[in-house]
């Protein structure tokens, strides 16, 4: 008798275990601004991806860590007599924890929203400076490799497909001036990704 109760509340808690969790690849877009306090400059933004994978586990409220290799960075226009244009791209590892609230749950179809902190490792820095017709790939040792920022967006899921779109707002400082001149740049962008939930 004990080893059916046993046996059959392992079940259940398994169940209930295997019913909250989900686990599964996503892809996708980016659109990336570098945000700074230089002068006679315009910022623009450029577009990038992101591929890699998520793990999900709760219900109504729900935890969703992410592990995603995300192309980051912007356009510099200076506005001086002098036209050059800057162009950043950051490849990084960013790992974003995600703390979501489904608003609608149904069986097929359920709306999220979610907010939470994501810290990004910046593993290449592609700087290419124009002047003119000239292009050349320069090495700027002032961005650091750290990016900590914070996301908030909302969601969709249907059966096994999950759709987001967040914005991400840089935190820090990711320009280090190195003795010169104080400078301030952040790393803000917006990302809509697709997922399949294989698990």
């Amino acid at each position: 008798m004990k080893k059916a109760l046993l046996l059959s509340a392992f079940v259940f808690l398994a169940s209930i275990t295997f019913a909250q969790f989900t686990i599964g690849p996503k892809i996708g877009f980016t659109m990336s601004k570098l945000n700074t306090n230089f002068e006679n400059v315009k910022e623009e933004a450029k577009s990038g991806f992101q591929f890699g994978a998520f793990a999900r586990y709760g219900d109504k409220l729900y935890v969703q860590p992410e592990l995603m290799f995300v192309t980051k960075g912007g356009i510099i226009k200076s506005e001086t007599l002098l036209s050059t244009k800057t162009t950043v791209k950051l490849s990084t590892m960013q790992i974003p924890v995600m703390v979501g609230y489904r608003l609608l749950n149904l069986n097929v179809v359920n709306l999220r929203v979610m907010g939470g902190p994501a810290f990004s490792f910046i593993t290449d820095k592609e700087i290419t400076l124009s002047t003119g017709n000239v292009t050349e790939t320069i090495e700027d040792n002032n961005i650091k490799d750290a990016i900590w920022s914070i996301q908030l967006g909302a969601g969709v899921d249907v059966l096994m497909f999950t759709l987001d779109v967040r914005y991400e707002w840089g935190l820090n400082n990711i320009y280090d001036p190195q003795g010169g001149e104080s400078r301030d740049m952040k790393s803000n962008l917006w990302n809509v990704s697709l997922g399949w939930k294989i698990l």
